[in-house]
């Protein structure tokens, strides 16, 4: 199985392990808001938009995610992405309407209309603004427990896992590259209790997460279909220290997964 997060696809000890030190004197990037698109009917279809204005600077940069549950892969065509230039003076919320405008035929054709049920996290800042990622001291979250409307109890678990060094623009300081210690995820299920399973686990870094030095846990989406079929779509909040200026920035990325029937 692929995943999106490796095409594209924690409490303390997790910031503990993102090489502050290595991104010199400055340690401001950007924060990506998010909004959740949805669900298919069938729930084989789930999409998101991350977006942001890149810190101390007028470009602009948004992506809309379509993933296939059932394979956990992004859908052909997907992301649909729009990084503006230096004299593109639109504002965030243009940028986003164009975006949507190319995104749109695909969803209205998977009929990505349902919204499911959204099961609040603890992410390390808001999640509805875009703004100035300073590495806030709340933590990024490692777990999170969930009840689905079933009865059942779930417990989600995400865990860094050192894969290496990058050299990575911006993390040396304002238009410098510098080498840093990069991280993959894991991340894992348990049901009621049981052994807990692996939903997705990086072996390697892909390009799009190159840079990515934590992982927490920000909310978590489930959708039931008429036929009962049931799917969670876990979305992510990654600490990327990769371009635009001086420190690590906020990105999202989504692991979904059918799950078992009652």
């Amino acid at each position: 199985m692929t995943y999106p997060w490796i095409m594209g696809a924690t409490r303390a000890f997790a910031i503990a392990l993102l090489p502050i030190a290595l991104l010199s004197a400055a340690h401001a990037g950007d924060a990506a808001a998010r909004k959740i698109i949805g669900f298919s009917p069938d729930g084989r279809h789930f999409a998101f938009e991350q977006y942001t204005q890149l810190y101390d600077a007028t470009e602009i940069v948004a992506d809309i995610q379509l993933i296939d549950t059932g394979k956990d892969d992004f859908v052909k065509g997907s992301p649909f992405s729009i990084r503006t230039k230096d004299d593109d003076e639109r504002e965030v919320d243009a940028v986003r309407a164009e975006l949507m405008a190319k995104a749109k035929p695909t969803l209205d054709k998977l009929g990505i209309t349902e919204p499911g049920t959204r099961f609040a996290g603890k992410p390390s800042m808001d999640l509805d603004e875009i703004g100035i990622y300073q590495m806030d001291p709340k933590p990024l979250a490692a777990t999170q427990a969930i009840t689905l409307p079933d009865g059942r109890k779930l417990l989600l678990t995400i865990s860094d896992q050192a894969l290496g060094k990058a050299s990575c623009y911006g993390a040396g300081g304002r238009g410098t590259t510098g080498s840093i210690i990069v991280t993959g995820a894991k991340l894992q299920m348990s049901i009621d209790g049981a052994a807990p399973v692996t939903l997705a686990q990086d072996k390697q870094l892909p390009k799009r997460r190159r840079c990515v030095t934590a992982y927490g846990i920000a909310e978590v989406y489930h959708h039931q279909a008429k036929d009962g079929a049931q799917t969670l779509a876990v979305l992510v909040e990654t600490v990327d220290a990769h371009e635009f200026h001086a420190g690590p920035n906020r990105r999202f990325m989504a692991v979904t997964t059918r799950l078992p029937k009652p």
